[in-house]
């Protein structure tokens, strides 16, 4: 694994499997994604098709296509977002992982009947209002060993959108805040 996804990969990943695991997403399941394209999302859509999962992903315009090579099927932000995943998911939506908050997580409070099955990792000031779930910091060696054998075997992509020097990291946080990208950022030492 090269150095600067090895210096992202265990934010991401582990973050995405954790939050699987809470919302019990599995075989048989149809899941939404929202932030798709970010790199919980990234991970989070990969590992729940590897989980036997049926995956809806939300990103923006210009990520559709990404979203669909990771394995879902994509789906834009926007106004009429409920209708697009409506019409594809007849059968439903069963849990949320939701990276995008706001219409988003409020969209999912409609979908799905279990408030227990949606996580929000953005929204956490309103999560106990709502009954919904916050991903729990419980990251470890064995996971990460886990998911870093499924990197090595190529069944885990994990990309890396643009390193950024220590002395550039405002910068960085500036690129993470339009919402908009492709993977992680990460900082390197030069």
């Amino acid at each position: 694994m090269p150095w600067d996804v090895a210096g992202g990969f265990t934010a991401g990943t582990q973050t995405a499997m954790i939050a699987l695991e809470m919302i019990e997403a599995g075989r048989g399941d149809t899941v939404l994604v929202h932030a798709a394209a970010g790199s919980v999302g990234t991970a989070a859509v990969q590992l729940a098709v590897l989980r036997g999962a049926t995956v809806l992903g939300t990103a923006s315009e210009t990520n559709q296509a990404y979203v669909r090579a990771l394995g879902a099927t994509p789906l834009v932000y926007g106004e009429g977002l409920r209708e697009r995943i409506g019409a594809a998911a007849p059968g439903g939506i069963v849990a949320v992982l939701d990276g995008a908050g706001g219409e988003a997580l409020d969209i999912s409070l409609e979908l799905v009947a279990d408030r227990e099955r949606i996580l929000t990792l953005v929204d956490h000031g309103r999560a106990a209002e709502l009954g919904v779930r916050l991903a729990r910091a419980d990251r470890s060696a064995a996971r990460l060993a886990q998911l870093a054998a499924r990197y090595a075997k190529g069944e885990l992509r994990f990309p890396v959108r643009r390193t950024y020097p220590f002395a550039d990291a405002a910068d960085a946080h500036r690129e993470i805040e339009t919402g908009h990208g492709r993977g992680k950022v990460v900082l390197t030492p030069r």
